[in-house]
């Protein structure tokens, strides 16, 4: 829900930085906030803040970032609504079971099953995130932000077709929504249509070009089997993002390429950064045995 929260309050109203050394960093932080890493988004603030105390982006930002992480701020939501406030209660004493339980408790209240839903994809259990965003959609069909999680959902769990219908669903209310173009992006590239994939990342880069979109660009560059011009862009955004993600892509572009000594490098930092990709000890290996050939 925090990510949600971000998302709306983040990018309003912000005025035109001068300093191209502080609109990187906000750039930088904006995109962690987005996704949820405040720890870093507060470090890049602070560097903004000490070239630019009087900058009030930042400002804002860390204002925005304070009420959202903020266990004790209280919204007109959970003041008034005596389920979603028990729940919140239970999430700010770290109980999870107490508050699911809360909230499963009135499923014919919309902000109940779209609160648990949240909280679900948060969680990465996407079948059941799928369950209360369709639930919620139910009980108030015209709530644009249903749909964008449900679409993250049905992204989530491999289903890109139904996570494409949802993110239009989502786009018909919000048609300038770079997340929504860029999501949709990721979904066409997963189900193999990459001419709209790249159609639809290019409108969510005109938007907003934000690492989290050229990520995804080259992503598709790569699928798209353009090994060169994904590497590049792989390689500009190592310099920024420094993720076991980021590393992977080079060196299975190196793979792809040939140049197996540099994929061996990438992969290799790609694995001391991250042990949740079991695929990658695998390929490492298939690249060494190529190499040591």
């Amino acid at each position: 829900m925090k990510k949600l929260v971000i998302l709306f309050l983040l990018f309003p109203c912000l005025s035109v930085m001068s300093n191209e050394i502080t609109e990187d960093y906000f750039d930088i932080a904006s995109n962690y906030a987005t996704y949820g890493q405040y720890k870093e988004a507060g470090e890049y603030l602070d560097k903004i803040l000490g070239i630019e105390p009087a900058n009030s982006d930042a400002f804002e930002l860390k204002k925005i970032i304070f009420r959202v992480t903020n266990p004790n701020t209280k919204s007109y939501l959970s003041t008034n609504n005596k389920t979603v406030s028990s729940a919140v209660s239970f999430k700010n004493k770290g109980d999870k079971d107490k508050m699911i339980s809360a909230l499963s408790s009135n499923q014919n209240d919309f902000w109940s099953c779209y609160l648990l839903a949240n909280f679900y994809l948060e969680d990465k259990n996407f079948p059941d995130a799928i369950k209360f965003y369709e639930k919620s959609i139910t009980l108030q069909p015209n709530f644009s932000q249903s749909y964008l999680g449900l679409g993250q959902s049905f992204l989530g769990n491999g289903d890109f077709q139904n996570a494409i219908t949802n993110f239009n669903k989502y786009l018909s209310y919000n048609k300038n929504s770079d997340l929504a173009y860029a999501l949709r992006g990721l979904a066409y590239m997963n189900a193999g249509d990459i001419t709209q994939a790249e159609n639809d990342i290019k409108q969510a880069l005109k938007i907003d070009e934000n690492f989290s979109y050229l990520l995804i660009q080259a992503k598709i560059l790569y699928n798209k089997g353009d090994y060169n011009t994904a590497k590049e862009k792989f390689s500009v955004l190592s310099k920024n993002i420094q993720t076991s993600e980021v590393y992977k892509y080079m060196g299975l572009c190196d793979y792809a390429l040939g140049d197996y000594t540099n994929a061996l490098l990438n992969l290799d930092k790609a694995i001391i950064l991250s042990d949740e990709d079991k695929s990658l000890d695998a390929k490492y290996n298939e690249i060494k045995s190529k190499l040591e050939k």
